[in-house]
């Protein structure tokens, strides 16, 4: 309770706000994860060993979230989010019956409609199951996730009311003065509910600036996303399903040298056995096309895992990931697997 007023009394101190008429809440979450993997990475081979390092992180996020509403029925606020100790992003908004309008750093329009979408990003254990250090010797343009957009500083984007079911939002985020490499987005999600089963579709589309001039060469790639997906929620059965297509090009039509044409998909499904014990499985394929830098290559990958809450705030979860990094150039395979034994709380 005490952080909670000191958390109060700050954002009144700086916004001007009534602290009678603020609503302002302090939420925090911390996680411990626990991986250990193997490939045939040529760090390992080299080494002489087939299995690499474990590893153990920690992660800890803290929000400072407050907001009002006027006497006419219009509503703003704002939020602090902090990650590891480190001011991770700002924002504020302003909502009313024509939608709502949100500055600062999160998830564009894009990202919003997509992220939980995907089976991959929606994992028991996050998304981050395979090691950054093995990842395992992942070609650039492959993908682990199904995700379209991002989150950017200097951000703006509008949400639409939901009407019937269906929600739009659109955003644009600057690059910086140092920069060309401004970015639009847009989602689109539409949500019905039939016969106890409930359906979520999405759109979402991305689209990235050259960083510079395109006659120069350097900086000059264009980056563009679109995707889609659905999720079925029936009694304690979830079921996700979502493909993203990525292109990298130099001047929107020639691959350039570093150009790619990627497309990922994903299915998944989680059973909440009881209260406390959820399941899941997941499957993913991601291919760059034969005209991309590097064409022809994939990565596929299988997950299975198990989610424990034995109580409000606290979860264990364990999974386990089998993949396979096939080099076509080089005509070489990379597969391993990783297990991730991870636990988190919220509070």
């Amino acid at each position: 309770m005490r952080k909670v007023l000191l958390a109060t009394t700050a954002l009144v101190a700086i916004g001007g706000v009534s602290a009678a008429s603020a609503d302002v809440s302090l939420s925090a979450s911390a996680s411990w994860a626990y991986d250990s993997w193997s490939d045939d990475t040529a760090a390992a081979t080299a080494s002489g060993a087939t299995t690499n390092n474990t590893a153990a992180t920690m992660d800890s996020d803290f929000t400072i979230s407050g907001s009002t509403t006027t006497d006419s029925g219009m509503t703003f606020g704002g939020s602090i989010h902090v990650d590891d100790g480190v001011d991770d992003d700002a924002r504020m908004h302003v909502s009313d019956d024509w939608g709502q309008i949100a500055f600062g750093e999160h998830n564009d329009a894009a990202k919003a409609a997509s992220a939980g979408q995907s089976a991959f990003d929606a994992g028991l254990s996050g998304t981050q199951s395979i090691s950054s250090t093995t990842t395992p010797a992942m070609t650039t343009g492959l993908s682990t996730v199904t995700v379209v957009g991002s989150e950017a500083k200097g951000q703006i984007k509008y949400t639409s009311p939901t009407v019937n079911g269906l929600t739009v939002s659109i955003s644009q985020a600057d690059a910086g003065s140092a920069s060309k490499a401004d970015a639009t987005a847009m989602g689109v999600t539409y949500a019905i509910d039939v016969d106890g089963v409930g359906i979520t579709a999405h759109y979402a589309t991305y689209d990235v600036d050259s960083a510079a001039d395109l006659a120069t060469g350097t900086g000059s790639y264009e980056t563009s996303q679109d995707g889609f997906g659905v999720k079925v929620v029936y009694g304690d059965f979830t079921v996700r399903a979502a493909s993203m297509d990525k292109d990298v090009k130099q001047g929107g039509s020639s691959m350039g040298t570093a150009g790619y044409e990627a497309s990922t998909s994903d299915y998944g499904v989680t059973y909440a056995m009881s209260d406390t014990i959820t399941l899941e499985a997941t499957s993913l394929s991601s291919e760059l096309s034969t005209g991309s830098t590097n064409g022809g290559d994939t990565f596929e990958a299988s997950q299975l895992g198990v989610k424990y809450v034995p109580a409000a705030g606290m979860y264990v979860s364990l999974t386990n990931r089998s993949f396979e990094m096939k080099d076509s150039s080089a005509g070489t395979t990379n597969d391993g697997a990783n297990t991730r034994l991870k636990v988190g709380i919220t509070f």
